[in-house]
């Protein structure tokens, strides 16, 4: 088997077991898909930046420094905290059978708050248009496909996860003396409104094109599934979401650029979604050496589980998962410079993913 090199463009050697995603290329193993996709993006955009490409994104900031949950918390109020910042997410959808609603979590929410702050730098409106119909907006934005319908089919799930993540309601904050940094999110609920078509809720069991073609290939990186749909394409039923002001001027004062190749590539581990956009927003930014941040800052930012009798053991199978993760980022996102010891991460000064281009506008 290959030997797995001890020192990378990151920086110093890390111990070999702390090391999950290894790849043998000698062994005649065929290489897993989602290895093929992150490999094939990075190709991509070897070969083609995301302004050339067309596949600038946003994601809301208050997402980026503090995360939503990886699983159901089971719980209506949802807090992390990064340093003096503090996210705190409030479940406001109740579900259509009482007791069944509560906070987003998972792949779709991310997937969706990126598409619609993208949408709402890129229109600068308030309300953005999902689509022809749910079900296109699922299939060509969020890449679900029918997996048999019904209370547990894909479109099913998506569809829950948007009413969870529309109706919730945040709070975005710093304290100490830096509480006036910026953010004015206090209670804010996502959306004001949300028009959900019965029609197109009805129809998910089938996500094909709708003239009967197969749905585009989704390993395929240039597969253009995040470009905005025509207005020549689009009908006249259209599910939309008006999001709240406070959240939209949010949205669109400080969005931190992501590339959605890179970020649809990782769509199978939200944390490594969540540490490439955290990853470019704060090396974008940061000048000279700095501090490690410890492991269980980094925990109590992303999130884990925390077994109250054994935090040491609650960090170490932090660090396992955040590092599996940065492997799966680095592939895709190989100009991020930082550190790895065991007193923390350090990320180092370095090109963000989306180079620095003028004005928002100039991005698109």
């Amino acid at each position: 088997m290959a030997t797995k090199k001890q020192t990378t463009q990151a920086g110093p050697a890390r111990p070999e077991a702390e090391s999950r995603l290894e790849l043998d290329y000698r062994s005649g193993k065929p290489v897993p898909a989602w290895v093929k996709e992150l490999i094939e993006t990075q190709l991509a955009i070897e070969a083609e930046d995301a302004k050339s490409a067309g596949t600038i994104g946003f994601m809301s900031r208050a997402l980026v420094l503090a995360t939503m949950p990886y699983k159901d918390p089971k719980t209506d109020v949802y807090t992390r905290r990064n340093g003096d910042f503090t996210l705190r997410i409030v479940a406001g959808y109740e579900g259509d059978v009482p007791g069944k609603g509560g906070i987003p979590f998972g792949i779709y929410p991310r997937l969706l708050m990126s598409w619609v702050s993208t949408e709402a730098v890129r229109s600068q409106s308030p309300v953005i248009e999902l689509g022809e119909s749910l079900r296109v907006f699922l299939r060509d934005v969020l890449e679900v496909r029918s997996t048999g319908g019904g209370a547990r089919g894909s479109g099913s799930r998506a569809v829950e996860q948007m009413k969870r993540l529309f109706g919730a309601m945040i709070t975005a904050q710093y304290s100490g003396a830096i509480q006036n940094r910026g953010f004015k999110l206090r209670n804010v609920q996502i959306a004001d409104d949300v028009d959900l078509l019965q029609e197109d809720i009805d129809s998910l069991d089938n996500l094909e094109a709708a003239d009967g073609t197969p749905a585009p290939d989704d390993t395929d990186p240039n597969s253009g599934l995040w470009t905005p749909q025509a207005a020549e394409e689009a009908g006249t039923w259209r599910s939309t979401v008006r999001l709240n002001r406070k959240f939209f001027e949010e949205c669109i004062t400080s969005p931190v650029p992501i590339d959605l190749r890179v970020y649809k590539s990782l769509r199978r581990s939200p944390l490594a979604m969540d540490v490439y956009t955290w990853l470019t927003y704060r090396v974008s930014y940061l000048e000279g050496r700095r501090r490690p941040i410890p492991w269980i800052s980094l925990m109590n930012q992303f999130g884990g589980r925390i077994n109250p009798e054994d935090i040491g053991q609650s960090v170490r199978d932090f660090r396992k998962a955040f590092l599996t993760a940065l492997d799966m980022v680095k592939i895709v996102y190989p100009q991020a410079q930082y550190q790895i010891s065991e007193q923390g991460f350090t990320p180092l000064p370095s090109p963000p993913s989306v180079p620095r281009i003028g004005t928002q506008r100039d991005l698109f």
